[in-house]
C-alpha cells in the first residue's frame, strides 16, 4: 500500500474564514510549532490549506530544514501555506504513524535528492515523491505501537520547546520594564566575532569521523544540524554561546548550538556576567529595529554595518543580571536536553523505518 491509496494530499479548500491562524513554513521546526500568525485581513496569497487535527505538514521547500508538522491538537481556523505539502489520512492507517514514515531519514533523502535536481531558485519537490512512498508496516496495531515508543520522546520535545517559549516571553517582558531610556554603544560590552565561509568543496551533508557541524543562518531558525566539516581550526562556538546573523536574514538569532559558524554570523563575545541581559537584549526591539533600519541589499540584505550603531540600556544591578543569567542557563541546559531527545528519536525512527 502506498500513501495516495491511504491519505488525500493538498485536500480541497473550505469556505473563505472571517480570521486565520496562519502557519508558514518557518512556524514549524521538525515537529514543533514555534508560533502562528492570527490574521483578520490581507491574508497571504499562499495562505490556501485549511488545517485540521491530525493533518500532516511537510515543507516542499528546502526539506533539509525540516519544516515539518504534525497537528495533535485543533488549531481553530488554522491556515497553512502552500509551501507545505499537506496529507490527510484514511482511517486504514494511523496518522501520526504515516507522519514518522514521512519525516524518517530515508524519507528525506528522497526529498532532497529530487528538489537538489529542481530547476527552480530553491530547492524544492512536489505531492508525487509522497504520494508514491510505500507503507512498510500496515498493521494498525504495529503503527500504533511504533507511535506510542517514538510519540513519547516527541512529546517530551515539544514540551521542552514549549517551557524554551515561556521564558523567551519572561525574559523579554523583563527587559521591557527595565529599559530605563539610558543607553551605551553595545560594543562597550560587547565583541562580535565574524564566523568563516569554508567554501562547498569542504561541506559534508552527513556527519563523518571527526567532523563538527557547520552552523549557516538558515540553521539559526531551527537549531538543527544539516552541514558538517572537518575541524580545521576554524572559528568555533559551544553550546552557550549567543549566535547572531547580520547577513541574509539580519537580527535573526540563537543560543544552544556548536560547531563552526558561517561567514555570515557573528558569535558574541561578553563578561559572563552580562551574556543573560545580552541575550534578551539582542531578541529586544531596541536591538533588532536598529538592525532592521541599517539592513541593505534586495536579494540578500546585509546589515554588519549596524554593529556600530547599536544601543543598549544601561544596567548596573547585579541582581537583575543574575536574573537574567538565571533564564539563560535554564534555556541552554534545556536545548543540551534536546539534543539528546533528537538523537534518541532518530535512532528509533531508523529503526523502524530506514
Amino acid at each position: 500500500m502506498y500513501i495516495k491509496e491511504c491519505c488525500v494530499i493538498n485536500p480541497l479548500n473550505k469556505a473563505n474564514k472571517e480570521y486565520i491562524n496562519y502557519i508558514d513554513t518557518s512556524s514549524v521546526n521538525d515537529g514543533s510549532l514555534l508560533n502562528y500568525q492570527t490574521l483578520f485581513s490581507n491574508f497571504p496569497s499562499r495562505a490556501q490549506r485549511n488545517v485540521e487535527q491530525n493533518d500532516i505538514l511537510i515543507s516542499s521547500v528546502r526539506p533539509n530544514l525540516l519544516h515539518n508538522y504534525y497537528v495533535k491538537k485543533d488549531i481553530g481556523n488554522c491556515v497553512a501555506s502552500t509551501g507545505f505539502i499537506q496529507i490527510r489520512c484514511k482511517n486504514m492507517v494511523c496518522p501520526r504513524y504515516i507522519y514518522y514514515l514521512l519525516t524518517c531519514k530515508k524519507s528525506v533523502a528522497e526529498y532532497i535528492m529530487v528538489a537538489d535536481s529542481s530547476q527552480t531558485t530553491f530547492p524544492t519537490f512536489n505531492k508525487n515523491v509522497i504520494e508514491n512512498i510505500k507503507i512498510l508496516h500496515e498493521d494498525l496495531s504495529t503503527q500504533q505501537h511504533i507511535v506510542d515508543t517514538i510519540g513519547s520522546v516527541d512529546d517530551a520535545i515539544e514540551k521542552n520547546e514549549e517551557i524554551i517559549s515561556k521564558i523567551k516571553a519572561y525574559g523579554n517582558k523583563l527587559f521591557k520594564i527595565i529599559d530605563t531610556n539610558v543607553y551605551i554603544n553595545a560594543t562597550d560590552i560587547i565583541e562580535f566575532e565574524k564566523g568563516v565561509e569554508i567554501g562547498a568543496a569542504n561541506y559534508y551533508d552527513k556527519e563523518i569521523a571527526n567532523s563538527l557541524p557547520y552552523i549557516r543562518v538558515g540553521n539559526l531558525l531551527n537549531n538543527n544540524y544539516d552541514t558538517f566539516c572537518i575541524d580545521n581550526n576554524y572559528r568555533k562556538c559551544d553550546y552557550d554561546d549567543i549566535l547572531i546573523a547580520f547577513d541574509g536574514a539580519p537580527g535573526r538569532n540563537s543560543i544552544g548550538l556548536y560547531g563552526v559558524y558561517s561567514s555570515g554570523i557573528y558569535k558574541i563575545k561578553c563578561d559572563n556576567k552580562y551574556k543573560g541581559f545580552v541575550y534578551f537584549y539582542i531578541n529586544s526591539n531596541l536591538c533588532q529595529d536598529i538592525i532592521r533600519q541599517n539592513s541593505q541589499g534586495t536579494t540578500i540584505l546585509h546589515a554588519s554595518k549596524s554593529i556600530n550603531l547599536l544601543k543598549m540600556t544601561k544596567i548596573d544591578n547585579n541582581t537583575l543580571l543574575e536574573k537574567f543569567n538565571c533564564l539563560f542557563n535554564k534555556m541552554i541546559n534545556i536545548y543540551k536536553k534536546q539534543i539528546t531527545l533528537r538523537k534518541i528519536k532518530q535512532e528509533l525512527l531508523s529503526r523502524f523505518f530506514d
